[in-house]
């Protein structure tokens, strides 16, 4: 049976050693996009299954707090501009409920991993450099410089000076740490220039002097990446592919760690980056879906799902238009999971049940969840802007969709979907699944066929005749058609063109239960030219 792409991952790294660090980062530069999510859903994830299997692991998440900003993303004004090049930690929260920038963008995050249920210890880099976690690799890189340069040119083809250092003072004068160039040290003390153009900022001019102890300041990227895998142990780590690219930062961090720092590197999980509509989200474009977003019209196991349905390196793009059919998958696999659904392949059974259990909060529920499709719930709230629990029950039991009595999870699970549904009719929907009920059928006459009409009135009798289940009323629609020489297409099309004033709409059967069989029947009545009533 082949594994999911996780276990054949945990299968790979356990063959090295048993106890792992799995480590994953995000630069604080704004609010968290849903892409940004892989990094600690996969380490929470490999640690886990290590864990399963015996082993011992920590998974980590490092907000990259120390880095300097270098744009400013929307919606945040742009009179922050004039904090482009310093670190993170020393802006001010835009929103001003925070101390910094860096902590209201970390704890928005942090957020978003507690709602997802991951375990995973959040550490920050900036307190990294001022509690002396990096100082004795910041010592080592300094006075190794000179191989790290070779290194850089060896596998980048970056060019540096012969005076160059791997650490970034913050400027004493303007604050910046993206401008600053440091080129001789004394001891612990760092003397640097502020006078970089970097594109988003310049410095100032400033000469000045650190003491690396202070935690004042930051290693270049790459050979911080190479401090952290030495000064965490760290084993293993997911990252987005950019990174993984020919002499890009993990060819060059790779080798510093081991030559420079006498750590072996990390095992890489590359992964593919998730696309919005077509494109890669950018925080500094605003072209981001963010996980708040995301958990106020779908639960956060969705999101999981959508993560772990694929191999990381596929491509993924979500468009949020399309949300409905996500969440129809992901009750599929649940069906899967209980055993209410199987697949004809065995092999693509056996994934959908593991991306299912891999999405779950915690355990599973030991009794598969009464389901309301998303779709379904779309045209609830629509009918019904406030329905209650009483209407809700009943509609679901008319569609099948109750199958044994809920329990208040099941409860609480319905009325969630009717809030995300109701949310993403307003802010997502497209037009195409926004529906109201004709206030005058009669206004559609002319568009439906004299035999049309008739099989609008004779379903309008077999409506009124008694409650049907919904798949005995599609076969009863299905004859019906056929016994006036009508194909069942043209069937439908006139009764949703009675109902919504257009040819197409949700699946009929479970509308009409929605909408309430005798509403439905006047409907039909009145574009057959039988009934004259407005409804």
């Amino acid at each position: 049976m082949k594994e999911h792409w996780l276990d054949e991952f945990v299968d790979l790294v356990l063959e090295k050693t048993k106890e792992h660090v799995v480590a994953s980062g995000t630069s604080i530069s704004g609010s968290a996009h849903v892409g940004n999510v892989a990094d600690p859903l996969y380490a929470h994830a490999i640690a886990a299954e290590i864990r399963k299997r015996g082993g011992r692991a920590e998974a980590l998440w490092i907000a990259d707090d120390m880095d300097p900003l270098d744009s400013v993303p929307p919606p945040i004004p742009r009179e922050f501009s004039k904090y482009l090049g310093m670190p993170y930690v020393d802006i001010p929260d835009p929103y001003r409920c925070c101390r910094s920038w860096a902590e209201h963008f970390t704890k928005e995050f942090l957020d978003a991993i507690e709602k997802l249920g991951l375990e995973i210890k959040y550490l920050s880099g900036a307190s990294m450099y001022r509690d002396g976690t990096y100082l004795p690799w910041i010592k080592i890189a300094i006075e190794r410089a000179e191989r790290i340069r070779d290194i850089l040119l060896r596998v980048s083809g970056t060019l540096k000076p012969s005076d160059w250092l791997p650490y970034m003072p913050v400027c004493e004068n303007c604050g910046r740490v993206g401008t600053t160039y440091a080129y001789s040290f004394q001891g612990d003390r760092v003397l640097y220039r502020c006078d970089l153009d970097v594109g988003y900022a310049k410095g100032c001019g400033h000469r000045g002097e650190r003491d690396i102890k202070e935690g004042r300041g930051k290693l270049q990227w790459r050979v911080e990446w190479a401090a952290r895998w030495a000064a965490l142990n760290v084993t293993i780590e997911p990252f987005g592919k950019e990174h993984a690219a020919a002499g890009g930062s993990y060819d060059t961090s790779k080798l510093i760690v081991k030559e420079v720092f006498g750590r072996e590197p990390p095992i890489p999980l590359t992964y593919e980056h998730v696309m919005i509509g077509g494109r890669k989200m950018s925080k500094s474009r605003g072209n981001v879906f963010t996980p708040s977003q995301w958990f106020e019209v779908a639960p956060p196991q969705t999101l999981k799902f959508f993560l772990f349905r694929v191999h990381p390196m596929r491509h993924k793009d979500f468009r949020v238009e399309d949300l409905p059919n996500l969440v129809a998958e992901y009750e599929r696999a649940e069906r899967i999971y209980y055993g209410f659904e199987e697949l004809q392949d065995a092999k693509l059974t056996s994934l959908a049940r593991r991306n299912y259990e891999l999405s779950q909060i915690g355990e599973p529920s030991p009794v598969m969840p009464i389901q309301l499709p998303y779709d379904f719930a779309v045209v609830l709230v629509q009918l019904y802007p406030n329905m209650d629990v009483k209407r809700l029950l009943e509609v679901l039991r008319l569609t099948g969709h109750l199958w044994r009595e809920p329990s208040p999870e099941d409860l609480e699970r319905l009325l969630t979907r009717l809030r995300h549904a109701s949310t993403w009719v307003e802010k997502y929907a497209p037009e195409s699944v926004k529906i109201k009920l004709l206030d005058d059928p009669s206004a559609v006459r002319d568009k439906i066929s004299e035999k049309q009409r008739e099989a609008l009135a004779k379903a309008a009798e077999l409506l009124l005749e008694r409650e049907w289940g919904p798949n005995e009323l599609n076969n009863r629609f299905f004859e019906l058609s056929r016994s006036l020489g009508l194909a069942p297409s043209e069937f439908f099309e006139a009764a949703y063109l009675a109902l919504v004033g257009r040819k197409s709409g949700p699946r009929l059967v479970n509308f009409i239960a929605a909408i309430g069989r005798e509403r439905v029947a006047k409907h039909f009545l009145v574009a057959a030219g039988r009934g004259s009533a407005l409804i």
